[in-house]
């Protein structure tokens, strides 16, 4: 019987210590959590991780093989879940309280609710645009590179 009320004490004192060292969020978290969700930033990492994959699978045939192997890589540490605590930290250290509020109150406006739904679409994009740009001009890179550090001048 000692044991068990030992047992039980020792068990309450250490919930109570967890309760007291687990740090509460800060509105500042909370607010940038918000703002997050608001953002639909969840469906867009995932539609994101989505299209990477779908990408470089298309520009690397011989990664059909893995696939399942990559995505559960992503899956572990490009989620959601694996990201939200990190994503939310950046977005508290870029801006303030008060900012990341004024930017939930715009992704709720229907011209903000677009911009969100359409983030990984334009990102993609971008992206896209940048690597056919750069294979474009490929070989003037190489070219320039060749003929060394004063040959900067661009044809």
């Amino acid at each position: 019987m000692k044991k068990l009320i030992l047992l039980a004490s020792l068990l309450i004192s250490l919930i109570t210590v967890q309760a007291q060292t687990t740090p509460a969020k800060s509105s500042h978290y909370k607010a940038a959590e918000e703002l997050m969700l608001t953002m639909n930033m969840k469906n867009n990492i995932e539609q994101s991780m989505q299209q990477m994959l779908a990408l470089q699978l298309k520009s690397n045939p011989a990664l059909q093989p893995m696939e399942s192997s990559l995505k559960a890589f992503l899956s572990k540490y490009m989620s959601w879940t694996a990201l939200k605590d990190d994503y939310i930290s950046i977005y508290m250290k870029e801006f303030s309280e008060k900012e990341i509020k004024d930017m939930s109150a715009f992704y709720k406006t229907e011209t903000g609710k677009k911009l969100a739904a359409k983030q990984t679409t334009i990102m993609l994009k971008t992206a896209q645009l940048g690597q056919s740009k750069m294979q474009k001009h490929m070989g003037e890179l190489q070219e320039m590179m060749q003929k060394g550090p004063d040959s900067h001048q661009l044809r």
